[in-house]
């Protein structure tokens, strides 16, 4: 078992050695890293240490800004198997249970740490604005965003855990419930009489059962999730009373034109359940050891209609499979502008604002022209504030002069967010870009 360990983390630490090897050490996160994290980045790339997904997610942030999208999407697509399958040696080695229990519960203490780290820089914030010391209320602006920032990966390292932890007591269960072998029996003495002889006739059994194909009927790795819950609220209910009064009476024998609510509730009744099938393919995938042909699946719920994402979401995270949720995220980031801008209104309309930030950052990625097209088009949908989140990413991550270059498709909508979002970077920001808008003949 330590033997497959070292091997396989091994083979992720040289992938992701090669995507480091091409980043700038002094920009980016890569750089907050080795700012902030040094002994654990050295630990990471000497192959001592799993690095938590949310940190290979974001050093491929990097690397699409540096590269491209392409490069970063090649790269984590050879990252995220080596990643899964050193996660699962390490969850097979003696005491695993313990460690991922005992991660879990120093992942909750500092959850707590840094919410309540997060109030007293609000209240010292507040304080410093209201003295006028504006250089200590940026200083202490930024420690609150990087608590922010430190809490954001708890929540995101907690649920990856907790999905290892769940898988890991689903195999043991597995284990537990397979039957022990039993000896051959001595075959039974051959029935008499006359109303035996039909059956001593018969032709003899097969030597062994006919073969059904592994996807079919081979023995599941993981027991499966428990049954969904059925969709609630009002926009379910029309939906429900239908099919609860089709399976009672059966079909009508008359036929009406649904209302535009009917119809309405019937798409979403129906989007539930394609979320439910396509988790549930997922889930088997899994389990079959088919993590490139579950990585494609990702691929193409990513690309699918923008309601969706939300449910898809949540039904991943009610299966314990949390680090498909945040692939997920990580193919969606990389979908056009208009098809991206989709998805970032469907999870803030949802309530998934932590999912729709994130996506946020990551397609802040993208070459800035291609940043204010989405930010312009969450500007229109009515998410102003979801567009200075993509352009606040922007800023922090770019040099003025290319984020500026956001603001010249339609610099209308876009220049006013763009100076907000660089204003509630820095003054300087603020400064700077104004400066490069009007060199560039943006009022």
């Amino acid at each position: 078992m330590a033997q497959e360990l070292t091997a396989r983390l091994a083979e992720f630490t040289a992938a992701l050695r090669r995507v480091t090897e091409t980043l700038d050490p002094e920009s980016g996160w890569f750089a907050a890293f080795a700012r902030r994290s040094g002994p654990e980045l050295t630990e990471w790339l000497a192959g001592r240490a799993l690095p938590p997904w949310d940190a290979v997610a974001d050093l491929l942030q990097d690397l699409a800004s540096r590269h491209g999208a392409e490069a970063a999407e090649s790269a984590a697509r050879r990252l995220r198997g080596g990643y899964e399958a050193a996660a699962r040696a390490q969850d097979a080695l003696p005491g695993a249970h313990e460690s991922l229990t005992g991660r879990l519960a120093d992942l909750d203490r500092s959850e707590r740490r840094l919410r309540a780290q997060q109030r007293q820089l609000v209240v010292a914030e507040d304080d410093a604005k209201r003295a006028g010391q504006a250089r200590e209320a940026e200083r202490l602006a930024a420690l609150r965003m990087w608590a922010q920032d430190d809490e954001e990966r708890v929540v995101a390292r907690r649920a990856e855990l907790r999905a290892r932890l769940a898988a890991l007591m689903d195999r043991r269960a597995a284990e537990a419930a397979s039957p022990e072998p039993t000896p051959p029996r001595k075959p039974a003495r051959k029935p008499g009489g006359a109303r035996f002889a039909g059956i001593e006739e018969a032709p003899p059994p097969p030597a062994e059962p006919p073969r059904v194909p592994r996807q079919a009927a081979g023995p599941p790795t993981a027991a499966p999730p428990p049954a969904a819950p059925l969709p609630s609220g009002s926009r379910f209910a029309g939906a429900l009373r239908e099919s609860r009064r089709e399976a009672r009476q059966g079909p009508s024998q008359e036929t009406r034109p649904e209302s535009p609510r009917e119809r309405q509730e019937r798409l979403v009744a129906e989007e539930y359940q394609l979320a439910l099938d396509a988790v549930e393919r997922l889930r088997k995938l899994r389990a079959d050891g088919q993590s490139g042909v579950a990585h494609v699946l990702l691929s193409e719920a990513a690309g699918g209609p923008a309601s969706r994402m939300p449910l898809l979401l949540a039904e991943l995270e009610r299966a314990g499979m949390a680090s498909d949720a945040a692939t997920l995220l990580w193919e969606a980031a990389s979908l056009p502008p208009g098809p991206l801008a989709a998805v970032a209104e469907a999870l803030a309309a949802s309530g998934r604002h932590r999912d729709c930030e994130q996506l946020l950052r990551q397609g802040a990625a993208r070459p800035a022209a291609e940043a204010g097209t989405i930010a312009a088009e969450l500007a229109r949908t009515g998410r102003a504030d979801e567009a200075v989140t993509l352009l606040t990413a922007l800023v922090r991550a770019r040099t003025a002069e290319e984020a500026a270059r956001a603001a010249t498709q339609d610099p209308r909508v876009v220049a006013p967010l763009l100076l907000d979002a660089a204003r509630r970077v820095s003054p300087s920001h603020h400064y700077a870009i104004t400066s490069e808008l009007r060199r560039a003949g943006v009022a």
